[in-house]
């Protein structure tokens, strides 16, 4: 059963265990499973949590079975989540939701599921599954976002403030978030923060933004590209939104690539893409598509996989990890085009 992402918290959601949740969207994929768990919690009581990459299933198949269907000793209820699936699952995922899972919650993560996708039409078409689309924000969203967080406080933010922190979460609802609470930090005595507080407070204090250091990266500008890096006042968590910042215009530069197959005009791509380019990134985005080729986006894709679960593994020297990752992009990028 297809369900619209905003409609989930209005659900009753406990016909179903369950749950294919798709698209590029993570911060909107991350809500969405949050808001699913609080309700199940809400009426079933705690969950005991499980996760997996595919890989792992597909290797382990009995002893997924055995954990999704043997009781528990103490009566556990389970949430098991498996990252990045694919059609390799269909054939297990087909047989485990004919079955009553009982106390087993089951989301499936993926990223694109195009529309010929087994998995993805198996849980559109079957009244007893739920399958939910996660698009990317557009600026309406995002803006939803800053009012519904700042509602919660006392703090009043002008337009201009509400723009610049759009502008800078590079629409990922994340790092907008991430923002958002730097903000409130800073404002837990104040009323009104203003707009150059917002600018310093916001994306990696010094005077470079995500954007414009994976910018550079990406156009193999290696002068600029380590500039930026000693200009910066890092915080840890900025290098997984900086690397979060880098697979999405990776991911995107990929889309434009395939869409212009059809030899669309780059303007017209630009246009209908979610979130919409900035006017002042299209130069870069022109240059980075004659920089970059299929083939070698989807190599880098693959790294960037890699890198992050190598990030989540070594928490502690992921800025390290990070900064090798981009700087190695940026030496290498004319290897790539």
């Amino acid at each position: 059963m297809l369900i619209k992402s905003y409609e989930i918290s209005k659900k009753d959601l406990n016909f179903s265990s369950f749950f294919l949740i798709y698209g590029e969207n993570i911060g909107l994929k991350q809500d969405i499973i949050k808001s699913v768990l609080e309700l199940k919690e809400k009426r079933n009581g705690k969950y005991k949590l499980f996760k997996f990459e595919e890989e792992e299933i597909i290797k382990n198949q009995n002893n997924f079975f055995n954990l999704i269907f043997s009781g528990s000793l103490f009566d556990e209820k389970k949430a098991i989540f498996i990252n990045r699936i694919t059609d390799k699952l269909f054939n297990l995922i087909s047989e485990i939701s004919a079955k009553d899972a009982k106390d087993t919650l089951i989301f499936f993560e993926a990223s694109q599921l195009e529309k010929k996708s087994k998995i993805r039409n198996l849980f559109e078409k079957d009244k007893n599954l739920v399958c939910v689309a996660c698009y990317q924000d557009n600026n309406y969203d995002l803006i939803k976002i800053i009012k519904d967080e700042i509602k919660q406080t006392k703090v009043k933010l002008s337009t201009e403030s509400i723009n610049l922190l759009v502008e800078r979460a590079s629409g990922d609802r994340n790092n907008l978030r991430n923002e958002i609470n730097k903000l409130k930090s800073f404002a837990l005595n104040k009323q009104v923060v203003s707009y150059d507080q917002v600018k310093e407070l916001t994306n990696m204090t010094g005077n470079y933004q995500n954007d414009y250091i994976v910018n550079i990266c990406l156009n193999g500008d290696k002068k600029k590209f380590d500039k930026a890096l000693k200009k910066n006042n890092f915080l840890l968590e900025d290098f997984f939104i900086l690397l979060k910042t880098f697979s999405k215009k990776i991911h995107r530069l990929l889309k434009i690539k395939i869409l212009n197959h059809s030899e669309k005009n780059l303007d017209q791509i630009f246009n209908q893409l979610r979130p919409p380019i900035f006017w002042k990134e299209k130069e870069d985005v022109k240059k980075q598509l004659k920089l970059w080729n299929e083939k070698k986006l989807n190599l880098i894709i693959r790294k960037i996989n890699e890198i992050e679960l190598n990030c989540k593994k070594n928490h502690e020297i992921s800025k390290n990890i990070t900064l090798d990752f981009l700087s190695t992009v940026c030496d290498e990028v004319n290897n790539y085009s």
